[in-house]
C-alpha cells in the first residue's frame, strides 16, 4: 500500500532527506511538509526541490507570531514568486495561545497572499473555526483550496462552501478524540486525508489505518488518491 503524508514538519535540524527516505521505504511515497517560523523556508524550498513527490509550503504558525521579522511580506512573496508548487502554511488561530489579535493580523494577511498567488493554504485552527469561518466568508469564490490539518470534528467547517479537504493526525488512533472521530463519518468521503504532524512520517500509517477502521466505506488507497488530487492535480508519480 502506498501512503501520503499530508502535513508533516521538518525535524529539529532541519535536515529532512534521511527521515524522508526510510518513509518511503515503508510506503510513504510523499509528503507535504509545512513551516512554523521564517527561518524554515528556505530549508523547505531545498528539500522539496530536490526530493520526488513532495510538497512544501511557508508561513507562521500561530504560536509564533512573535518571532515575524518587518520583512516577512516581501520575503514570503519573492519566494512564492520563484516556486510556483510551493503552499501557504502552516498558518492560523488558535485561542489557547497568546496574542490572538497578532495571530489574526498576520492569518488574514497571508490568506490574501494564498489567494494572490492562487496557493493552498494550509490551515492550524484550534478553538477558533468561528473566527477562521468568519474570515473565509469574506473572501468567498476567491479562497483556493484548503487543507484542514488535524482536524477536530468541527460541524460548521465540515459544511462550510469552499474546497477543504480534512486531514487527520495520530490523534485519530485515540477513542478519547470523538468529536474528530465522529466526524469521519460526515467528512465527503473524497475530502479525506493522513498526516503525521511532525517529522515521523510513519504515523501516517497509523492515521490511515485509524480511518479506515472508523469510516469502512473509505481504503488506504482511497485517502492516497485525495492526497493526489489535493497536492498534485491527480496525479502522483
Amino acid at each position: 500500500m502506498q501512503y501520503f503524508d499530508a502535513h508533516c514538519h521538518l525535524p529539529c535540524d532541519r535536515n529532512f532527506s534521511g527521515v524522508f527516505a526510510n518513509a518511503n521505504a515503508a510506503g510513504i511515497v510523499g509528503c507535504a511538509v509545512n513551516s512554523v517560523v521564517m527561518d524554515d523556508w528556505v530549508h523547505i524550498v531545498d528539500f522539496v526541490t530536490h526530493s520526488k513527490n513532495t510538497r512544501g509550503a511557508i508561513g507562521i504558525h500561530p504560536w509564533y507570531v512573535d518571532t515575524v521579522r518587518p520583512t516577512w511580506h516581501a520575503e514570503m512573496c519573492a519566494i512564492l514568486d520563484e516556486n510556483p508548487d510551493l503552499m501557504v502554511g502552516e498558518i492560523g488561530l488558535d485561542k489557547s495561545h497568546d496574542d490572538f489579535e497578532s495571530q489574526e493580523k498576520l492569518f488574514i494577511s497571508m490568506v490574501e497572499i494564498a489567494i494572490k498567488y492562487n496557493r493552498t493554504i494550509n490551515l492550524h485552527c484550534v478553538h477558533a473555526w468561528d473566527r477562521v469561518l468568519e474570515i473565509f466568508k469574506t473572501y468567498r469564490g476567491k479562497l483556493p483550496t484548503v487543507i484542514a490539518h488535524g482536524f477536530d470534528g468541527n460541524q460548521n467547517a465540515i459544511g462550510f462552501d469552499a474546497d477543504i479537504y480534512f486531514s487527520y493526525s495520530p490523534r485519530i488512533t485515540n477513542s478519547k478524540h470523538k468529536r474528530a472521530r465522529e466526524s469521519l463519518l460526515r467528512v465527503p468521503k473524497n475530502k479525506i486525508l493522513a498526516e503525521s504532524d511532525g517529522d515521523n512520517l510513519l504515523k501516517t500509517v497509523n492515521a490511515a489505518s485509524s480511518i479506515c477502521t472508523i469510516r469502512s466505506d473509505i481504503s488506504v488507497d482511497d485517502i492516497f488518491q485525495n492526497s493526489a488530487g489535493a497536492f498534485f492535480n491527480g496525479q502522483i508519480a
